[in-house]
């Protein structure tokens, strides 16, 4: 999760940002709900980005 916080953080993305991001995305408000695959989409998506 480290990894994700920091790609977010390099973003400029806010905690909120995260989270709407996931609710329009998965459905989720939380990455805590991810699925593993999920969530090394999720981290992909913000590498990427």
């Amino acid at each position: 999760m480290d990894d994700i916080d920091r790609e977010m953080k390099r973003l400029g993305w806010d905690k909120q940002k995260g989270r709407q991001h996931l609710i329009d995305t998965y459905g989720v408000k939380s990455r805590l709900y991810l699925t593993y695959n999920q969530l090394i989409e999720f981290w992909d998506y913000l590498k990427n980005k």
